[in-house]
């Protein structure tokens, strides 16, 4: 019996999943810089009783639509402003995305292949780091694969009523992150329908006049571009030009690498782990089913080749193709059984190889963390299960598993000892209740200090700005050890250390000074001075 087949086995890993999508998302504090815009902007919204307008630190924010925003300030409206609440509905959207992949699997192929594919995308590498990350990849990735779930429900059951909910889908996949993604799932679903109809024009004309695009695509301008106007009306240019500086001019005209056609290539290699060599197997052998696996292979090849095209390029670009290339990796799994034994032993290998490394990466990773020792038997559990059933293909499943166990457990609540975040927050707001105070930091800016300190905070002040802004009116600033010296009479409300490498979503970087720091080298950080002059 395969792992897939216990349905023991599968509840329990379905079990273990859910956990540590869950388990300590309130540990750390807001994350820098991006979780801080929609914390902190969420955090105005209940405080301004306006979800229309986004503000971050008390200033309009433009960049992207308002449905991330909407979704943490709803969040914050049931369970009080936290980093519980700024998380909770990106995890719930996540196990959602999650939930669509089994059921186009299912819908297109069969349960076990909706299994496979659902278990293939919950710890692809880059959708599960941003499943703990208050940001738009994980709120778009729900509401583009929900589209298109119920598009291919729709269109295979030939029942409008799936379709129309495709289009309500779709005018919130805008309110997301943008108009360009009717662009994006639009060429999705014609490649296919031109696929599956043999490209015969007269039948694709047949396909499109049941879908009604007529009736479809206006419900999806109303939905997603009523906020569009609303704010165009409010802000003017000032608007306009920054939401085309996020769409169109991003994909015209910012160049990442001269020719770069190959940027996503080694992408998928990481950002698909564990499970990317085996895609990349799959396309290889894919010859034969071209048009049984028309639907996610024209969900990833129209992926592709658009963001290849676009010259601005960046890596979480390519999430929302992961549930394609889910499906096509859970199809295989499930239905690849080579038959010459060259080909058996590479396709074994591959999983043997996936599951091999991520064992000694977690076995590494517990040594130069000086972690449990418990910790070593969790490491070595997926090798020991998959001997257990003789089946290799969710070695590598298992192994990410444990990888993803091994830090929410111990790895984050190791770095959040460098994060002293909330705690300045609390010190500021328990001695200085006034909110007409702005907090001041020299020379620096930590994105997520609007959302502690409950405050606006004038970021990149010289020390002599400083100087003469505390002439005028009481100061609250957040100061270097020379800046403390050339300020008199200030009482020190905390000093400690913070991190100077910049964005902690270069989480790579972070764990590399948070290492140093455990022994003693603390050259990630800086310290700092809380202090107030009245």
């Amino acid at each position: 019996m395969t792992i897939i087949q216990n349905r023991y086995a599968v509840s329990l890993f379905f079990f273990l999943t859910v956990f540590v999508f869950f388990w300590n998302i309130w540990l750390n504090d807001v994350w820098i810089p991006n979780e801080a815009f929609y914390a902190e902007a969420a955090r105005e919204m209940i405080e301004n009783k306006n979800p229309l307008d986004i503000y971050y630190n008390y200033e309009p924010r433009f960049n992207k639509p308002p449905m991330t925003y909407w979704l943490v300030a709803l969040s914050f409206l049931v369970f009080g402003v936290s980093e519980f609440a700024v998380r909770l509905p990106i995890v719930l959207l996540a196990l959602g995305s999650i939930y669509f992949t089994y059921r186009i699997g299912r819908e297109l192929y069969s349960h076990n292949v909706g299994i496979a594919s659902a278990a293939v995308m919950a710890f692809s590498f880059q959708f599960v780091i941003n499943s703990r990350y208050a940001s738009p990849e994980i709120p778009l990735t729900f509401f583009f694969t929900a589209t298109l779930y119920f598009f291919i429900a729709g269109y295979r059951r030939r029942k409008w009523k799936y379709i129309l909910l495709s289009y309500i889908f779709l005018g919130l996949t805008v309110l997301t992150k943008g108009y360009p993604y009717i662009i994006v799932i639009g060429g999705i679903v014609f490649l296919y329908i031109l696929i599956d109809r043999s490209f015969n024009l007269r039948e694709f004309l047949r396909e499109l006049n049941f879908l009604k695009v007529y009736i479809g695509i206006p419900l999806v301008l109303i939905i997603g571009f009523g906020w569009y106007l609303y704010m165009y009306l409010k802000f003017g240019e000032a608007f306009l030009d920054v939401t085309l500086n996020e769409t169109l001019r991003r994909a015209l005209h910012k160049q990442s690498k001269p020719l770069d056609i190959f940027f996503y290539i080694p992408v998928i290699l990481w950002g698909f782990l564990p499970y990317s060599l085996v895609f990349f197997y799959s396309l290889v052998n894919i010859k034969g089913k071209i048009k049984e696996l028309a639907f996610p292979l024209s969900w990833f090849a129209v992926m592709f080749l658009i963001f290849t095209i676009a010259k601005g390029k960046i890596p979480v670009y390519m999430i929302q193709a992961h549930v394609g290339m889910s499906i096509i990796v859970g199809y295989f799994l499930i239905n690849h059984h080579p038959d010459k034994r060259i080909l058996r032993y590479i396709y074994r290998g591959i999983f043997v190889f996936t599951g091999l490394l991520i064992l000694v990466v977690n076995i590494f990773i517990i040594y130069k963390f000086r972690l449990d020792i418990l910790l070593y038997l969790l490491a070595a559990a997926p090798a020991i299960i998959a001997l257990r059933y003789r089946d290799l293909i969710f070695f590598p499943f298992i192994s990410f598993l444990v990888t993803f166990m091994i830090f929410t457990i111990s790895i984050l609540p190791k770095v959040e000892k460098y994060r002293p975040y909330d705690r300045i927050g609390m010190i500021i707001n328990d001695n200085v209740p006034q909110r007409d105070i702005p907090l001041i930091v020299e020379k620096k800016f930590w994105h997520n200090l609007p959302f502690y300190a409950k405050r606006k905070v004038l970021r990149d002040y010289s020390i002599d700005q400083i100087l003469k802004y505390q002439q005028e009116r009481p100061l609250l600033a957040l100061v270097s050890e020379k800046g403390l010296k050339k300020i008199k009479d200030a009482e020190i409300l905390w000093s400690g250390y913070l991190y100077r490498k910049g964005s902690e979503s270069r989480f790579a970087i972070l764990l590399k000074y948070v290492l140093k720091a455990e022994k003693g080298d603390l050259s990630g950080f800086e310290k700092r001075y809380l202090i107030y002059k009245r």
